[in-house]
């Protein structure tokens, strides 16, 4: 599973928009994982407005493995890359996602920095062409594409996993192997962005390597009377839900009458995100995703909101229900209103111990170094120095077990046990460290100890080798 968190990093990062084509909600969370991995493009036109050769909508989630890097990099460089292509100047679709990800890779191995990077991040991609009426997607990994057709998923890519016959053949014709269900016994998917570990064979093309950047290409003609939106998502998300129910998740929230796709996008995250540590490991990854409606001419959102709620897609599913199955060893509270108490409470409502979530799993209560500033005296800053607690480098927390993240704000968080970090700070003030800080920080933390390592002992992050989950 790699390594997590002792607690998960719930804050999220949202993104929305329209136009005449398409709309969409995007959410993106860090979760139980030590950082945050994945990037996304959401591009409404890669034209320019005066370019009347066609409008075409891009979207892209990248799920990063063994680092952000080049996630990273694709995230932010990729529409310029895909602008650049012989293949978009011409308008040839079904040719521009493998020209874009295979230009990708050499500017990869060109960045003098990143060509020495081992990371890698798989790649499922989405544009839409109002001129040619269709969809393509360009799919690159275990990253997922979906349709939703008159309610009904349709898949526009597929997982490609090392088990396949067609992946294992390439894999073994390029003296790699399957072992543990795992390329090399290492990479738990067989195509990716980067990786260049498993691209050394210098007598077969990008084509035929271990792992190939190569995506596969599915085009699909509109019709707007059945076509209704497209989901894109990491496997962050799939592990959880197959392709349908993240439809039928998607309808319910449509249905309900008072939620955007931004709403939509981060409730399903929240269904996702596990409740624990303690259970199969599902839930506890990055997790991103992009729902895209889509659009008639001069159809607004509203209207697009209202045509597909007159279709009447009833589904006997909820979002609090949904959650209840995936998890169904974990004991939610009977109330259904606060089922999702753990992941959208502001951060002061989440270190409250008057609040209703104090009858919640005590595994659950996260670290409170990541409390708004107004509301915490502990509040993690930056100085000159570094980022510092109440003037106290955190760098020196490190030997104590306490490692520093960083969230999809860029905000730090400390995670780590708790009864050291506290032991940390006794013996750093009972040298005369940090100063007046002395009084302040034990006045907190006496009265709460107890309960407070209670609450950890149980909640060790656990570690492996895994590269990708």
């Amino acid at each position: 599973m790699g390594q997590i968190l002792s607690n998960p990093v719930i804050d999220k990062e949202h993104h929305s928009g329209a136009d005449t084509l398409s709309a969409f909600g995007l959410c993106a969370m860090q979760g139980w994982r030590m950082s945050m991995e994945d990037a996304h493009i959401v591009e409404l036109n890669t034209l320019s407005e005066d370019d009347t050769r066609d409008h075409i909508a891009l979207y892209s989630i990248f799920d990063g493995h063994g680092g952000s890097a080049v996630a990273q990099f694709a995230g932010s460089k990729m529409t310029q890359i895909f602008q650049e292509q012989k293949s978009f100047k011409e308008n040839k679709l079904s040719q521009l996602f493998i020209d874009t990800y295979l230009e990708t890779d050499q500017a990869i191995l060109k960045d003098p920095v990143l060509q020495n990077d081992h990371s890698g991040c798989t790649a499922t991609s989405l544009l839409i062409s109002k001129k040619q009426n269709k969809i393509v997607c360009g799919n690159s990994g275990d990253s997922r594409t979906v349709l939703s057709t008159s309610g009904n998923a349709k898949a526009l890519s597929y997982d490609h996993k090392p088990t396949l016959i067609s992946e294992r053949s390439r894999i073994y014709a390029a003296d790699g192997f399957v072992e543990m269900d795992r390329v090399n016994g290492n990479l738990a998917l067989s195509r990716a962005i980067g990786d260049f570990e498993f691209k050394k064979n210098d007598k077969l093309g990008p084509h035929e390597q271990v792992v190939t950047c190569v995506p596969d290409i599915f085009e699909h003609q509109l019709n707007y009377n059945d076509d209704e939106f497209v989901i894109l998502a990491c496997d962050g998300i799939w592990d959880c839900l197959s392709s349908q129910e993240c439809v039928d998740l998607v309808l319910h929230g449509i249905n309900l009458g008072d939620m955007s796709l931004n709403d939509i996008a981060s409730r399903i995250v929240d269904v996702c995100c596990s409740p624990t540590t303690e259970g199969t490991g599902i839930g506890c990854d990055n997790m991103s995703i992009t729902i895209v409606a889509l659009l008639k001419d001069e159809e607004t959102v509203d209207q697009w909101f209202d045509r597909i709620r007159a279709k009447n897609h009833t589904r006997p599913i909820s979002f609090a229900l949904k959650r209840k199955v995936i998890y169904n060893y974990f004991e939610f509270p009977e109330d259904e209103t606060h089922i999702f108490d753990i992941t959208t409470k502001k951060p002061q409502e989440r270190f409250n111990r008057n609040n209703h979530d104090n009858d919640l799993d005590n595994a659950m209560e996260v670290d409170d170094t990541d409390a708004d500033e107004e509301n915490s005296g502990r509040a993690v800053a930056s100085g000159a120095g570094g980022p510092s607690l109440n003037g106290f480098p955190l760098e020196a927390l490190l030997g104590s077990g306490i490692t520093i993240s960083q969230g999809p704000d860029n905000t730090p968080y400390l995670s780590g046990n708790l009864s050291d970090m506290l032991a940390s700070f006794r013996n750093h003030y009972a040298t005369g460290g940090a100063g007046a800080a002395t009084s302040s920080i034990e006045d907190d933390e006496n009265e709460d100890e107890d309960d407070a390592m209670n609450a950890n002992d149980n909640n060790e992050p656990s570690t492996s080798n895994d590269t990708k989950n």
